[in-house]
C-alpha cells in the first residue's frame, strides 16, 4: 500500500468516525451561525457591535425580540474568534461569542451559537441542555467601541 493510500485511508476512517459519532463534519467544515437576541424587558434597546479579527460586523440596534446573526466557516490553520460588544440602559458587556472549543460547539448543537442579552447579563443557549447559561453580568457605564 503506497503511503498516499494509508493517508486516504486514514482521512476515511477519521470521516467515518465523526459521522458515527453524530459529530457530522469536522468544526473546519461546518458553516456556523451566531445569533446575538435583544431579551431585554420593558421594550428596550440594545446596542451590539460584533468583530473579528478579519471583519468589523458593525454596530446595530436591536429592537426587543430581534436578533443579529451572521454565518461564517472556520479558518483551517487558524483559530477562528469572533466577540461583541453590548450595551443597554447605561451598562454594558464584551465578550467572546464564538472560540475553538468543543465544550462551546457541544452547546452550540455544532452549528449555532445564540446569545441573549437580558436585564441581569448576557446568556448562552446551551442547546443540548435547552437551558440558557449566564455568562456575563452588565459592567455599570459605556465603553467606546
Amino acid at each position: 500500500m503506497s503511503s498516499f493510500n494509508g493517508f486516504l485511508l486514514l482521512v476515511v476512517t477519521f470521516a467515518v468516525i465523526f459521522i458515527a459519532h453524530g459529530q457530522g463534519l469536522p468544526p473546519e467544515f461546518t458553516r456556523w451561525h451566531v445569533h446575538v437576541v435583544n431579551g431585554l424587558s420593558d421594550c428596550r434597546t440594545l446596542f451590539v457591535h460584533c468583530k473579528s479579527k478579519d471583519d468589523d460586523l458593525g454596530g446595530r440596534y436591536l429592537d426587543p425580540g430581534t436578533d443579529f446573526s451572521w454565518s461564517f466557516r472556520q479558518h483551517i490553520f487558524r483559530r477562528t474568534l469572533f466577540w461583541c460588544y453590548m450595551s443597554k440602559d447605561g451598562a454594558h458587556a464584551s465578550l467572546e461569542v464564538f472560540w475553538q472549543d468543543v465544550l462551546l460547539f457541544h452547546k452550540c448543537a455544532w452549528k449555532d451559537c445564540i446569545w441573549i442579552a437580558k436585564d441581569d447579563g448576557v446568556y448562552i443557549k446551551d442547546l443540548a441542555r435547552n437551558t440558557d447559561e449566564f455568562r456575563r453580568g452588565w459592567k455599570p457605564g459605556l465603553l467606546r467601541d
